[in-house]
């Protein structure tokens, strides 16, 4: 075993044996961490969600006592610029920083990932998604606190393929990158097990970040399939959304946006009602009073202090690594006898750790992959909010989304049968 990679063989007998062997460190006077997020170009409606949201849950554990009394401080960096700029980024924050947490674009995170692992610095990816992050890669520093993109396909392709049985042929737009072509294949691959009449056609891939997809629109308008699906993520999907209102491309057949939350209240205004959704591991905005009471809690908490509704799913992944990593230092604190945890040791008390959300418990397998389940609804519009928010949610459960550890998604996939919609969770219908 290396000292950046463990060998599943190593793993296994770490796992055997309990905790590494680690010396304390010195206890600091705060723990410092990096949090990486697009705040400029048109990834800039990322940061604002993400930063918001740390700072409320950050603030939330420092006047619960830190961790061990140690409070937490953030410096913020913007993810802007490419991969060779994140290295950079993050060779240059390596020294201060006991962890880093974020990153938003696949490119980004598997360019940065390898690096981190070289340098043995602990890092959360809190909203990369692409599954060659992990698939073929055995870290012991690199974890991520969202499920791998192949669920959020999988969990769209259930649910259309529950909801709207007649669909018979697709056509796609996504981003032309990991991720963007990862969910086109993951979704398709479904689609077509579920539904083996489903034909699949047109398969569009701009360049991430475009900002103009008139000339896409038109080409799909013009074929007019049952079903334009489209990943874009944050301002591209606000510009899609705008853009395929004026173009009238909403009104010609179902679209559906697995990330569509993702543009926030600016991209939530602009979108029609019927437009099936994906929270991309957020939580869906509806109807009606929210019911949760730790939802309740956040939604209110975000809204008083920043005047705005936490609509994306930024504001929810955050929380969630923050709060990995918070609890990550305790388990390794109390495995230790109190002692202050050295990196490796919080690094191995990550594995296997699950964390209470307020979605739902979170669990880091043994792969450093969080398990966790995914919502998808339809967009409606009331009286209550001034953009539009989901009706008909299903929140799909971990183990209908995802691969179990050591299968990839393609082979899990393969084995999908139309026999499981019949098990699905029932749509839920609120009262405005």
């Amino acid at each position: 075993m290396t000292k950046t990679m463990w060998s599943a063989a190593g793993l296994a007998l770490a796992m055997a044996f309990g905790p590494v062997a680690t010396h304390a460190a010195t206890k600091p006077g705060a723990l410092k961490i990096a949090i990486v997020t697009f705040f400029s170009s048109s990834g800039a409606v990322v940061g604002g969600p993400t930063a918001d949201a740390a700072k409320l849950t950050i603030d939330d554990i420092n006047h619960a006592g830190g961790i061990d009394g140690v409070p937490i401080e953030a410096q913020y960096i913007d993810e802007s610029g490419g991969p060779t700029k994140n290295i950079a980024e993050l060779r240059s924050v390596a020294g201060n920083v006991a962890a880093v947490i974020g990153y938003a674009s696949s490119a980004d995170c598997l360019a940065v990932a390898p690096v981190a692992e070289q340098m043995s610095l602990l890092t959360i990816m809190s909203d990369c998604d692409t599954n060659a992050l992990f698939e073929g890669h055995s870290y012991q520093w690199i974890f991520r606190t969202i499920p791998p993109a192949s669920s959020n396909a999988v969990a769209m392709a259930l649910y259309i393929s529950k909801m709207y049985p007649a669909i018979k042929d697709i056509a796609g737009i996504n981003p032309d990158y990991a991720f963007g072509r990862d969910e086109w294949k993951y979704f398709t691959q479904a689609m077509q097990r579920l539904n083996p009449q489903v034909k699949i056609g047109t398969a569009l891939f701009p360049a991430l970040f475009s900002g103009d997809y008139t000339s896409e629109l038109s080409r799909l308008s013009g074929e007019r399939p049952a079903l334009i699906y489209s990943s874009l993520w944050g301002g591209d999907v606000v510009a899609l959304i705008q853009q395929g209102a004026a173009q009238g491309v909403f009104g010609q057949g179902l679209v559906a946006l697995a990330a569509g939350t993702q543009g926030g209240v600016e991209g939530m205004k602009a979108l029609p009602a019927g437009v099936v959704v994906g929270a991309e591991h957020g939580y869906l905005m509806h109807p009606g009073r929210i019911d949760e009471p730790n939802v309740a809690k956040f939604v209110n908490a975000y809204h008083q202090r920043f005047n705005e509704y936490p609509v994306s799913p930024y504001p929810f992944t955050i929380q969630r690594a923050l709060l990995a990593l918070r609890d990550g230092y305790q388990t390794a604190l109390k495995s230790g006898g109190g002692s202050w945890p050295t990196s490796e040791a919080v690094a191995h008390a990550l594995v296997g750790l699950t964390v209470p959300t307020m979605l739902g418990a979170m669990t880091i397998q043994t792969d450093h992959q969080a398990s966790y389940g995914e919502q998808v609804g339809v967009s409606v519009h009331t009286k209550a909010y001034p953009f539009a928010v989901c009706d008909k949610i299903i929140t799909f459960p971990a183990d209908m989304i995802m691969p179990p550890v050591g299968q990839s998604a393609e082979d899990w996939i393969s084995k999908l049968t139309p026999d499981v919609l019949a098990k699905l969770p029932a749509p839920r219908e609120y009262n405005p």
